[in-house]
């Protein structure tokens, strides 16, 4: 990305699960934050009724089947000056009437906590996310939360980063942070895959030294990237970065910017030369007033020409439009590990999720995405778009992925809300000859509130999915019934 932003502060499975659990609880259980703290822990039980008429997900000889998934869990939150604490965790068990081999178990946990262990110093911030996804495109999949027959794996994918931030009397903010990711994938209870992509892991260094507070508009960056990635039977990714970037004012609406710096790269079955080298950006911000913030940078890096953007348009103080683009070089498995598990209102979501399938190469990958979101008296709503194009640079072929996504929901009452989601993908370009394909779903529920710990829901989902290749076609329509009551 030639743009930086000028705010710093803007084995196996069982061994792995433990070490991540280790660092949260080292984290949550620092005495001072801790007990400074306010929690909230919420167990839960709860039992869906389903039926698919596509258990398998083939293209033919469907057969339908009905579920009955047993489910455990909880939530908890801690909130204080020194802690923040978000986690879920859920167990669920599925029970076929006619096919008992999909019988399973699936697991969804996530967990974010950041720790200030020396008062506006030093601080700890770990992730974790331990899902059941289908990383292939082609795979067999639902638009229910279910065992499926075949392509499924079980994604570990954990993150410790202490950082150390120095305040130099308002002058400069220094930032040094050491960053610890793990990616594992392991065999579910059902429908695992043939073989599971490669496990990965990264360290990486960031060093920054920034403008401090005494400077309003005019503003410095200086920063310092070592990463060395690790991939099991896969490519390798060392790579070093020097940057400097800058912000110099106009006017109170238009900013300069400019970027300027180095990129070492040492990967496997890349042409490091290719990619490596001195990079350049100049670019303008626009702030033409309190809710709009531009900011687009172009120049070359990698090789070639480069561009970079980043928008925020309030649009009222009930919504909000975001839109960025960006080129980066990395791993499959730094693609997971990088994704936030807290979203822009601080609520946990997968970052597992991939749209484009998970690949096991060093991809060059530009990145386009789009999104509105809003709440509007008993109204919430948001819409997604994002455009990725992957370059695979250990034999050049290329893949291309649009996808638009969008959900609704209404308070119809004090107990009752209707929620809709769905969308859109297609494979524009695909990296094998004949996986090309598009698919649309969604989603209508309705959700009653009984009382204050028990709620139930009734849900139709669809699924859609045409490929190239016939067998790869996928259709199933679902209609579920649950029940979850809250201690």
């Amino acid at each position: 990305m030639i743009y930086a932003k000028h705010n710093i502060i803007r084995v196996k499975h069982r061994k792995a699960l433990l070490m991540a659990c280790a660092v949260a609880a080292m984290a949550t259980g620092y005495s001072s934050a801790a007990s400074a703290a306010e929690w909230l822990f919420g167990p839960y039980v709860g039992i869906t009724e389903k039926y698919t008429d596509n258990a398998f997900g083939t293209a033919e000889n469907t057969k339908d089947d009905l579920i009955t998934s047993l489910n455990t869990g909880f939530t908890l939150n801690g909130d204080g000056n020194h802690l923040q604490l978000a986690a879920e965790y859920d167990l669920s068990y599925d029970i076929y009437a006619k096919n008992s081999e999909l019988n399973g178990f699936r697991h969804n946990l996530l967990a974010s906590s950041d720790v200030e262990l020396v008062n506006e110093h030093l601080f700890l911030e770990t992730q974790i996310a331990f899902t059941e996804e289908t990383l292939s495109r082609s795979g067999n999949t639902s638009f229910v939360d279910r065992t499926v027959s075949s392509d499924r794996t079980r994604v570990l994918n954990t993150r410790i980063s202490p950082y150390y931030l120095q305040d130099f009397g308002g002058n400069a903010t220094g930032l040094a942070q050491y960053t610890y990711s793990r990616v594992d994938f392991f065999e579910t209870d059902v429908g695992a895959a043939t073989s599971n992509p490669s496990d990965s892991q990264t360290h990486r260094i960031d060093l920054a030294l920034g403008s401090g507070r005494n400077f309003n508009r005019t503003t410095w960056l200086l920063e310092i990237l070592g990463v060395d990635s690790e991939v099991q039977n896969g490519d390798n990714l060392r790579r070093g970065t020097f940057s400097a970037s800058g912000q110099m004012p106009i006017n109170r609406t238009v900013a300069l910017l400019g970027t300027t710096g180095w990129d070492e790269f040492d990967a496997e079955n890349v042409d490091n030369q290719s990619i490596s080298g001195y990079f350049i950006g100049g670019g303008v911000r626009l702030t033409p007033g309190p809710r709009t913030d531009l900011s687009l940078q172009v120049g070359h890096r990698y090789g070639t020409g480069i561009a970079d953007m980043d928008l925020t348009y309030l649009i009222s103080s009930e919504a909000v439009f975001t839109a960025s683009y960006n080129v980066d070089i990395q791993t499959a498995g730094q693609s997971l590990a990088d994704t936030d598990i807290l979203d822009r209102d601080g609520e946990l979501v997968n970052p597992n999720f991939t749209s484009t399938g998970y690949v096991d190469s060093i991809t060059k990958a530009k990145t386009l995405s789009m999104s509105l979101s809003g709440v509007k008296g008993r109204n919430t709503y948001s819409a997604t778009t994002s455009y990725v194009q992957r370059n695979f640079l250990s034999n050049g072929t290329n893949d291309e992925v649009v996808a638009v996504d969008g959900s609704y929901a209404r308070q119809l009452s004090s107990q009752l809300e209707l929620s809709l989601l769905g969308g859109y993908s297609e494979v524009l370009d695909a990296e094998v000859a004949g996986t090309k394909d598009t698919a649309i779903y969604g989603q209508a529920a309705l959700n009653y509130q009984f009382n204050q710990s028990l709620s139930g829901s009734f849900t139709y989902g669809y699924f859609n999915r045409d490929s190239e290749t016939d067998t790869s076609d996928l259709r199933e329509n679902n209609i579920s019934v649950s029940l979850r009551k809250s201690f």
